[in-house]
């Protein structure tokens, strides 16, 4: 983008001075005529020189408001998987505490209730225990965590988007320090 922009206003510039370069001097010695009547002043423009400034000065300002819509739906896109991933790591962590997912979803604000996860989040995240694996002689129990963003334009409305998945692990708790599930 960066590239295409330095070679817009390399143009503009060049256009520029093109434009205001001062008109040339009849040549001196050789003809002592008079200029024609035509011919511009030192001061003034033509209008075909006008009108293509401002054809440039318009096709640099759509250019211009085309490139910052672009932009703010990518901020806007960004700030979406941002809370995604944000509520999906809170959730990982609560069951990384030795809560179960149930317990999980009792505690983890409802999407109901926050505007901003309402338009963020496609559908309910969701933690899935996965088992047990052995790392290092540890035994570890496994779960995964996954949530969808929104990308509908409309903030109102859902399209799923980009799913991420992450996998959590966290030791093997002894059953009597964890409560049962309910």
């Amino acid at each position: 983008m960066k590239h295409h922009r330095l070679q817009l206003l390399t143009v503009v510039d060049r256009c520029w001075q093109w434009f205001s370069k001062p008109p040339t001097s009849p040549r001196s010695g050789l003809d002592n005529r008079q200029q024609p009547s035509t011919a511009r002043s030192a001061s003034g423009y033509t209008l075909i020189e006008l009108l293509a400034a401002s054809a440039i000065v318009s096709i640099a300002a759509t250019a211009m408001v085309s490139l910052s819509a672009t932009v703010m739906l990518q901020e806007e896109m960004a700030a979406r998987v941002a809370i995604a991933r944000n509520y999906q790591e809170n959730m990982v962590r609560l069951w990384q505490l030795g809560l179960s997912p149930v317990q999980v979803a009792a505690l983890i604000p409802s999407q109901t209730q926050n505007v901003l996860l309402e338009q963020a989040i496609h559908g309910a995240p969701t933690l899935v225990e996965t088992g047990t694996t052995t790392v290092n002689g540890t035994t570890m129990e496994t779960a995964l965590c996954t949530a969808v963003v929104n990308s509908s334009q409309d903030p109102y409305a859902e399209a799923p988007g980009a799913s991420f998945t992450l996998t959590a692990y966290r030791p093997r708790l002894i059953s009597t320090l964890r409560t049962p599930p309910p």
